[in-house]
């Protein structure tokens, strides 16, 4: 009962300093040179001597899924600087949830040019101190960004309900890879129905477009993290269901590379409810500690 209360009275504390920031926010709209495409991303500029934080949504998802949306407005209102872009994911000025059904055409390797020019973007505005944060597949990217990129205004990442996307616990079926393969080997990027995450059967992709997000498994996204030269923080709930798929040796996987590893306890894999607190709280902690003094 005290949880729900506290829960309440935070809620409404946020939403009306939320309103009070709306009017400093921006919408800012950039072409993406490679592609043609125009990318929007929300921006809210804080205190100069605190780092930026670029936050990244999760799979077909957008900047104003709630998980994100909240993270950005409580280290609004801690002064720090936010940008959350949307990525195309091939639809310019993207502003809604793509469905599992809608004909997926968007890479791994076009979403992290995506994320190249928004973190460069920051730059532009005078940011030197750019702290990543990711949920969930947002996480898997922003992994993939830094083994790529060596950019030393990326002072510290924060990876959310961080999970791999290739095992046959979560639903991929071998068969379906090979016959990805066998077409793409033979230049027929043919879209077909597949299983894939949430999507279940329902996610009609290509080929290319597939097969690009199946690369993060398990021992990759391992090797991603042992790999990283730059300090990093991992936060999980400890309800996420998808342990009911991969085990909870999945943190014990973790916890065996450099990353910190915090687990919150009761916690879904969107941090609902009270818990979105806790997330905030521990976010905003690491990133006072990217705060120079």
């Amino acid at each position: 009962m005290k949880e729900h209360i506290l829960f309440i009275i935070k809620s409404i504390c946020i939403g009306w300093l939320t309103l009070h920031l709306s009017v400093q926010a921006e919408t800012i709209t950039q072409k993406i040179p490679p592609f043609n495409l125009t990318a929007e991303a929300h921006y809210v500029q804080g205190e100069a001597s605190k780092p930026a934080a670029l936050i990244l949504h999760g799979f077909l998802a957008t900047n104003q899924f709630h998980t994100i949306k909240s993270t950005s407005e409580a280290l609004n209102l801690e002064g720090f600087t936010t940008l959350a872009p949307t990525l195309t994911l091939n639809i310019s000025q993207r502003r809604n949830l793509v469905k599992c059904s809608s004909l997926h055409t968007h890479t791994l390797e076009r979403d992290i040019i995506e994320i190249s020019h928004w973190i460069n973007w920051l730059q532009a505005q005078g940011h030197s101190n750019i702290v990543l944060i990711g949920h969930s597949n947002g996480s898997l990217e922003l992994l993939e960004y830094l083994s790529n990129i060596q950019n030393p205004t990326i002072s510290a990442v924060i990876l959310t309900s961080l999970f791999y996307l290739n095992d046959s616990k979560l639903g991929i079926l071998p068969e379906e890879v090979s016959q990805a393969q066998m077409l793409l080997k033979n230049r027929i990027n043919k879209p077909s129905h597949y299983h894939f995450l949430f999507c279940n059967d329902q996610y009609y992709a290509t080929p290319e477009s597939f097969l690009s997000y199946l690369k993060m498994d398990k021992p990759y996204t391992l090797s991603l993290l042992e790999n990283l030269t730059t300090p990093s923080y991992t936060i999980m709930g400890g309800a996420d269901k998808r342990f009911q798929k991969v085990g909870r040796q999945w943190l014990d996987a973790l916890e065996q590379t450099p990353t910190h590893l915090i687990t919150i306890e009761g916690a879904n894999h969107f941090f609902s409810r009270e818990y979105e607190f806790d997330l905030q709280e521990k976010i905003i902690e690491i990133l006072n500690q990217a705060t120079p003094s």
